[in-house]
């Protein structure tokens, strides 16, 4: 498994290898330096220390990279390191291996040393593909007529082609993966995130209207699409709105809603654990879900929804694409076009005045998480993937 991410920061990959090896596979993690959340590397891992581990059974071996810190420069250096370091470390693994998969966000460069460790070792490699490249860049306001652009469009390509099979968390991943970078469609399958279950009880509404939201607070999060819309409503009484997380839209975000005066109404918790974060959603009576329609990246399926949907609350959210498509099926709440803030405002303030027109939303989420969006059928599937590669790879056959 190939990650520039991993434990002890918080990416769902830490789930699936948890996950794996407690059903007994041998599982070891190629990953950089633990510093996505601080932007610095811990003590315990200065000075070619704990470059080695076990977690929870799987073997960690952690690349040399340079640390995140802040800025553009560091960052570029951050990606670029690990890029160069796994790729190297793969090619001198003396371990032998049945199937490699890059858990790949961003960049796509991080899947350079799962292609090396599969092409030496002339084995099956996925990649399981949570953040499309070139178009990412757009978000760092890089345009397609930047030479960077063109460059990592070339890359990208080589790359996804490179791999037996991509799997996506969006249906609209594949289109883009097909048109763009020219992956044959029956390379690329959907398997939507997992996530674990809040296990939070039903909750009765009772005077104050809590809504919540927790996660990363960046542009592409367009938290400031749920201030504006409280806005609107902030002579409504009987509301509440909590946002936990962090990120580096908070401070931003903050001084909008002191501006628009809906600080009184809006509370801002910066980054709390999952366990504290659990606890804080059990007062809540319904989840807010905002992402800007930024292109492709605006139809992705969140995993926040998922966690949202475990939780037994209804789901209001400003979005299009894969997530809205989810949320009418499964009717767990109401979606309004993305960055649309009074409509966002309309749908809030019906769930206030008019509750009882959101009754059942809670738990047909629940019902349609249990279904689709649990770790044991993310798993199920995922060694489907692995075995008929493997068994196509003995046979002399090409996935």
């Amino acid at each position: 498994m190939v990650s520039q991410h991993f434990y002890p920061d918080n990416f769902r990959i830490n789930d699936i290898v948890k996950m794996l090896s407690d059903k007994g596979h041998s599982v070891t993690v190629l990953t950089s330096l633990p510093d996505y959340e601080t932007g610095k590397v811990p003590d315990d891992c200065k000075g070619l220390k704990n470059r080695k581990t076990d977690w929870n059974g799987a073997t960690v071996i952690r690349c040399f990279s340079v640390a995140r810190r802040s800025g553009v420069l560091f960052r570029a250096l951050n990606y670029f390191s690990f890029f160069l370091s796994s790729t190297v470390k793969a090619l001198r693994l003396k371990e032998k291996f049945d199937v490699v998969m890059c858990y790949q966000t961003s960049p796509v460069l991080m899947a350079n040393g799962a292609r090396a460790a599969a092409k030496k070792q002339k084995i099956p490699f996925l990649i399981y593909c949570l953040d499309l490249w070139p178009e990412s860049l757009k978000a760092w306001h890089v345009g397609e007529g930047n030479p960077l652009f063109k460059l990592m469009s070339r890359y990208s390509r080589r790359l996804y082609n490179s791999a037996d099979r991509v799997g996506v968390t969006s249906e609209p991943f594949i289109d883009y993966l097909h048109d763009v970078n020219g992956v044959p469609k029956e390379k690329l399958f959907y398997m939507p995130q997992h996530a674990e279950s809040l296990d939070l009880e039903p909750k009765e509404r009772t005077g104050n209207v809590v809504f919540a939201f927790g996660g990363n607070i960046g542009s592409v999060q367009n938290i400031e699409c749920i201030i504006k819309a409280v806005g609107e409503i902030k002579d409504v009484p009987g509301f509440s709105v909590e946002i936990y997380g962090d990120g580096s839209e908070l401070q931003n975000c903050k001084a909008l809603s002191e501006k628009m005066g809906t600080d009184k109404i809006i509370t801002f918790f910066g980054r709390v654990d999952r366990d504290t974060l659990a606890e804080k959603y059990k007062n809540a009576d319904a989840f807010l879900l905002t992402l800007k329609p930024e292109g492709i990246i605006g139809q992705t399926l969140p995993a926040k929804l998922q966690e949202y949907m475990s939780g037994n609350r209804p789901v209001i959210a400003s979005i299009e694409g894969a997530a809205q498509k989810v949320i009418e099926e499964s009717n767990c709440g109401i979606c309004v076009p993305p960055d649309d803030y009074r409509a966002l405002a309309a749908a809030m303030k019906k769930f206030i005045l008019n509750g009882e027109d959101f009754d059942g939303c809670a738990q047909n989420g629940k019902e349609y998480f249990l279904k689709y969006f649990t770790g044991e059928k993310f798993i199920a599937d995922l060694e489907n993937h692995f075995e008929e590669l493997i068994s196509a790879s003995l046979n002399g056959e090409k996935q």
